[in-house]
Formats: structure tokens, sequence, C-alpha cells
């Protein structure tokens, strides 16, 4: 579909929805995201998560549901008001083994109802080929020894010293004593996952290891510089694949999908000519396809790499995917994210993908009833590229007014906007403002180039193109220039002492000084503060403090050095500025007052007409 075609799309979407009431704050506590969906090994049945929130713990749940693709009625396996995670199916399909908020690993057979607890406080588990083991990682703290110099009135007061690492356990699938089969110098990270020769797991610890629980032996099978992790082992027992990043002075680097033998010989890089990240892989039953799905150009797709290195593109919509499993029969399923939808689904991944079924939709009904704004695709020049962005525009928009305009940035952690629903987005377009939402230079789902383009100028180059987006939608009319605002984290407090184009800055937790993270900063920076103290000032904001004028809004976290050092330049240079301060921002309360104090003080600030 060409973008053309696209936008034609979203805008007759955005006219169809243009009805019923406007979305609020309020009604993320009706809000059900489906999650982490799996597909029973015959394909037949998909256990997920339901995500919700509720007002009155002020907390966010999740449990677990089940949905058959014979009749799509989706049913409660599990309630209450507590965390469910990770639900993982056995081998042969009889039972569900999940995380449970209310402790251990859970197991139900889920034809009789029959339920039962494991003892564990695990991070992640995988079924043995058999079904009758499961092994778990869990985090195993060793509390060392008070110094021996120190008198014994400040014992109290020195900091305690202990060491944490990711033990690898394996317990009885029925329950009883788990056997941890690491010692203290293994640091498991991710799922393991079992090998078919024998009582043998593989495991990943920035390399790829095979672990035998007899004897507790660990054997390395990469050799490499990569940071190795995910492995999964073929149906047949004889292949593991895996993902791995290159490690390197690179402000972001490609995810590699690799194949090796069981043994750790033959390793070769698979949809390497790709260049997008591959999640959530997946082996076809036969052992011959591994199935991803990847972000790329605001969209997220499901992708086949053949033993060969030939990669199929499998789906091609202007979506986001969530998630991904994949039954024997080739049936798979994801959660699909577009402007107007948040659903389940299930598609075959060798037929075309318009045979994709719906399977559950909790959001359809308040998603019906509300007014929303599908997102309109742009492309801007900038600095010979081309940058793709998201405007997200008030019901009704006229381009003969004026509305206030606000650049939305994601930056820490860098992700890809693409047409999904943002209900952050959709609640300032309610409120009046054209939301303008940019995938600058260094944004993953373009390319490792694309990524790359940061090297010497970032922060810089990226809000280079930032204002160009801006300015591309100011020249297409209907935006009020003098209520232009920017809402980020270490993009906007860059933007701050390098631009005067915006009336107003939100600062959402920003990163200001590299110095006060350096253990993070140093592999990019490819230095530590010390020894190149000049590299750290030209990256950091705090360091061009003597540009800012702008009115300044900063959002700041409990324990937060960065917003705080921000706030005290603020004052100090006397820009009109205030800070709020919440002790978590994660909470559903939280977060909705994020979004009406951001509007309340840009309406104050800017004012309206």
């Amino acid at each position: 579909m060409t973008a053309s075609a696209r936008t034609l799309l979203a805008l007759l979407l955005y006219s169809a929805g243009a009805c019923g009431q406007s979305w609020s704050p309020d009604d993320l506590w009706n809000w059900h995201t489906p999650r982490d969906p799996r597909i029973s090994p015959d394909g037949r049945r998909v256990v997920y998560l339901e995500e919700w929130n509720d007002r009155a713990a002020d907390a966010t749940y999740s449990n677990l549901w089940l949905v058959s693709l014979g009749d799509k009625q989706p049913r409660r396996l599990t309630e209450g008001a507590w965390q469910d995670r990770s639900p993982r199916w056995s081998p042969d399909g009889s039972r569900i083994a999940w995380i449970s908020g209310r402790g251990g690993i859970h197991v139900l057979a889920v034809d009789s109802g029959k339920e039962a607890a494991i003892e564990a406080a695990p991070l992640a588990f995988a079924w043995s080929r058999d079904g009758q083991s499961i092994a778990f990682t869990a985090r195993v703290a060793e509390r060392l020894d008070p110094p021996a110099w120190a008198p014994a009135a400040v014992l109290q007061w020195v900091v305690p010293q202990s060491r944490a690492n990711s033990t690898l356990f394996v317990v009885p699938a029925a329950g009883g004593p788990a056997q941890a089969i690491t010692g203290p110098d293994f640091d498991a990270v991710g799922e393991p996952a079992w090998i078919r020769d024998g009582p043998v797991i593989a495991a990943a610890d920035g390399q790829i290891y095979s672990v035998h629980i007899a004897g507790n032996s660990v054997r390395r099978l990469t050799s490499d510089s990569n940071r190795n992790e995910n492995p999964v082992v073929s149906p047949d027992g004889t292949k593991v694949a895996w993902t791995a990043i290159e490690s390197g002075l690179h402000s972001y680097s490609v995810r590699k999908l690799y194949v090796m033998n069981a043994d750790g010989s033959r390793v070769k890089p698979v949809a390497g000519a790709l260049d997008r990240d591959p999640e959530n892989p997946q082996w076809s039953s036969d052992s011959r396809t591994i199935y991803f799905i990847a972000d790329d150009s605001g969209a997220t797709h499901v992708y086949a790499s053949r033993n060969d290195s030939t990669v199929r593109q499998v789906t091609q919509g202007v979506e986001r995917l969530r998630g991904f499993s994949l039954a024997d029969n080739g049936r798979a399923v994801t959660v699909r994210f577009n402007g107007r939808a948040m659903e389940l689904v299930s598609l075959p991944v060798d037929m075309p993908p318009s045979t994709a079924v719906v399977l559950a939709a909790p959001m359809t009904k308040l998603m019906a009833d509300r007014e929303t704004a599908v997102p309109e695709e742009i492309h801007v020049p900038s600095a010979g590229k081309s940058i793709q962005a998201w405007v997200i525009k008030p019901a009704h928009f006229d381009a003969s007014r004026k509305y206030p305009l606000l650049l939305d940035i994601a930056d820490d952690p860098r992700r890809m906007f693409g047409p999904d629903f943002s209900l952050r987005a959709q609640i300032f377009a309610a409120r009046g403002w054209v939301v303008l939402r940019v995938n600058p230079r260094g944004t993953p789902g373009y390319g490792e180039e694309f990524g790359r383009l940061l090297s010497t100028r970032y922060p810089g180059d990226d809000s280079d193109d930032l204002l160009a987006a801006v300015d591309f939608v100011v020249a297409k009319g209907g935006i009020d220039e003098k209520r232009i605002a920017v809402s980020g984290g270490l993009l906007a407090a860059w933007i701050l002492g390098h631009s005067d184009r915006f009336a107003a800055v939100v600062a959402r937790r920003p990163i200001v000084d590299f110095t006060l993270m350096a253990e993070r900063a140093a592999p990019w920076m490819g230095a530590l503060p010390w020894d190149n103290p000049d590299r750290y000032v030209k990256h950091s904001p705090i360091y061009f403090a003597g540009n800012w004028k702008t009115p300044t809004l900063v959002l700041a976290g409990e324990h937060d050095a960065q917003a705080d050092e921000f706030y005290s330049a603020l004052e100090l240079r006397k820009v009109k500025s205030v800070m709020v301060r919440a002790q978590d921002w994660s909470k559903p309360s939280a977060r909705m007052l994020e979004v009406e104090t951001a509007l309340a003080w840009l309406g104050s600030v800017l004012g309206s007409r």
C-alpha cells in the first residue's frame, strides 16, 4: 500500500470515527489490554494475559484468559487483584504454567481445572520437552561479610555489600524441591530452553551456554564479543537459534538472528539481509524455518527465515504487533494494534495474511463509544533523509483555524512511533491539540545505518529532524505558531538550550547530565567522564543552561538526581518553571495526573484562542 493510499485510508477511518465521547484520562480505568499470547501446540487454543487498572488499589493487574479458535469466546482462567505473567503451554498442550501474582509457578490442567503451585520466586521459566520438569531462573543474593577493619560501632552505618545473580534451577512439574544447576558466577538472562538430547538446557549469560543437569556442568557454545540472548531450540533438538547485538561504540546496533548446531558448531547468521531487529523467534515444526516479528518503518511485520538465510515477509498491514507464538500446524497468534483497535488475532504463516482471525478485542466497545483520531502518516525531508512522522489531529480539524501543536518525543528508551493507538495523544487531541510524533535519526525500525547516524551529534542530529518536522506541519496550515510546545526527556532538555522555536517545554524525567549515569553512557561515549570530560560536556544538556529561556514544567521521580539538577539550573537561570515530583509515575492515577498536569500547565502558560 502506498503512502498516499494509507493516508486516504486513515482519513476515511478518521471521518467514520468522528462521533461519540472524547477521550479523557479517566478512560485509563476502563483500559483492558491483551498481552503475551501463547497458542497451544495443536493450534486449537490460545492463552493470553489481559491487563487492567484497578481504581481502588491504584494498581495495574493482569489475569489469564483462554480462547478457542473454534468458538472465539474468551473465558477467564484466573481472577483477582494480582499480576499473573508468562503463560506457557506444556509440550502436550494439556497444562498451562505461569508465574502467578500469588507467588510461585502455578500449573493448571486445562480440562480438569486442577491447579498446583510450585514454590519459587521465578524470573522466567520453560517446560522440559517431556513435560515432567520446569527450568526457571531466580535471583539469588549473596550478602558479603562486613569489612574487618570497621569499628564495631560503625558497622550499623556501613552500606551493606552484596551480589546477586540469576541462578538456573530445575524443579519437577508436579512440585517438589528445586535443584540449583548453576553457581554464583553464572547470571542467566531471559528464558532457558531445553535441548532434546539428554537433560541439557540452553541458557544465556551474554553468551549462549549448554547446562548439563547431571553434574551441574556448564559449556560455552558461543565465542564472540556480542551480547547473545534468547536461545530457542529447534523441535528436533539439533539446532539453537538466538539473537545477538554487536558490542561496540555505537549509539545503535541492529539485533541479529543466528543459528548453530546444538553442540555449538556451524554458527551462521540468518535473516542478515533484513536489517531489522528480530523479536520472539519461533521454529516451525519441521525445524527448517524460523518465524519472528520485527518493527519496520512505523509498522511491525511477521517474517520467515529459512536455513539458507532467505527471508520472506509474511504480513503487510500498517499495524503494530506485540508478542508472537507459533503452533505445530503453522497457525500463529499475536496482539495487533492500529489506530482504532487492539486485538488478539490468529493467522496462518503460510497463507495470505488477509485470513487473520480476531479472537479477542476487549477494547472494542470503549473505542466504538469514543471519538478517535487516526494517526496521519507524513514524511519530512531532513539532512538528505526522509523522516517518518505521525500527526494526530483534533476531531473535525479545520485548517482555517489555529490549533496549538505538541511535539511529543519518546527518547528514553528511544522507540519507534507508528499508527498504533496512544491514549495520551488522543487526550491531547480531544483537548484541541495537534500532536506530532516523529521517528528521527537514531530510531530503531529503519535499519542499522539510520540508527547509527548519531555517532557524533547525539543529541543534535535527531533534534534537527524534530524541528524540521515541526516546520513541515506548520507549513501545512492550521497551527498557531505562538503556541507550540515540546514534551520529552533528554531531547526536550536539549532543545531547551538549542532552539527558541517553542513556547513551552514539558520535561518528563529528563536526562541532563551523562556524568550522573557514566556506567550506562560510557559504552557509546567511548570513555569515562574523568578520561574525557569534554565528551560528556558536549552531549549533556545541562552545560547549555546559559541558553535556557523557555518556560519549563519538570516532571520528576522520587529520587531523581537528573531532574533535581535540571530544576536547580532553571531556578538559577530565573526561567519560569515548576517541578512536580511523584513517588511512582507508573501508577494509573499518576499516569492520569501527568497528562492533566501537562495540559493544565500548558494552558496557563500558552493560554487559549
